[in-house]
């Protein structure tokens, strides 16, 4: 699913998420993503509720509270 097509109540609760730029490699170690100028890594909460679940070439998917959506950047 798209942020875009989350309910909009939830869509209302995100967090604003400034992408700054990304690293994509094979090895899921080796992957990052800058959010609001901060490094983060598969798995790491990026904010109350909101998980950074997989950073793929072009996009990264999240989970808030019961949901998870996609970004491009």
């Amino acid at each position: 699913m798209k942020q875009a097509e989350l309910p909009p109540q939830i869509r209302s609760q995100l967090p604003k998420l400034d992408v700054g730029g990304s690293v994509y490699s094979k090895n899921p170690a080796s992957r990052y993503l800058i959010l609001n100028g901060q490094v983060f890594r598969e798995n790491a909460e990026v904010a109350k509720d909101l998980t950074l679940e997989q950073i793929h070439l072009r996009s990264a998917v999240f989970r808030f509270k019961d949901y998870r959506y996609s970004i491009e950047y």
